[in-house]
């Protein structure tokens, strides 16, 4: 059984990293769904734009396959570089196509959680202020289409620059 976890947000986690500056990562028992099947990750795992990279999901991937020895984890990629949570709205392509790629996923998996990395397309202007009300109406629609009332979501954010020590 292949656990699942669905891959939404904007560039950060859709990933811009430079692929020849890390190390690849090869796992049989990391999969990604692409065009309805599951195959073995390899990065970039998003396509969402022609200059996709490296993003938090197969390191998150790797460290979940290390605390779940002989599972296999299934990545759904569907985040979009430069999105805001206007384009996340309920009503709206993105977040219907993500859950037409988590029931197509759920045929042959368990869907274990949601991952989440988005936030600087709304960190301007006055648009931050309605972040957790509308971030709590997508979480809450994903949970109801999918049919997953506790499903965890897992939010990625940015490095504290001040607290790295530069």
């Amino acid at each position: 059984m292949i656990h699942s976890f669905l891959l939404v947000g904007q560039s950060n986690m859709a990933g811009r990293g430079f692929i020849k500056e890390v190390l690849i990562i090869c796992n049989e028992r990391i999969k990604v769904l692409c065009n309805g099947r599951w195959q073995i990750m390899m990065e970039p795992i998003h396509y969402d734009r022609p200059y996709a990279g490296v993003g938090p999901a197969a390191s998150f991937a790797v460290a979940w396959c290390n605390k779940n020895e002989n599972k296999e984890i299934g990545l759904i990629p569907c985040a979009d570089g430069g999105t805001s949570l206007d384009d996340w709205s309920v009503d709206g392509p993105l977040f219907k196509h993500a859950v037409l790629q988590v029931k197509l996923a759920k045929q042959s998996s368990k869907l274990d959680g949601i991952l989440w990395h988005q936030g600087e397309s709304d960190s301007v202007a006055e648009k931050y202020k309605y972040y957790n009300e509308k971030f709590s109406q997508i979480v809450d629609a994903f949970r109801e289409e999918l049919d997953e009332p506790e499903i965890p979501i897992i939010i990625g954010g940015m490095g504290d620059y001040l607290a790295s020590g530069f």
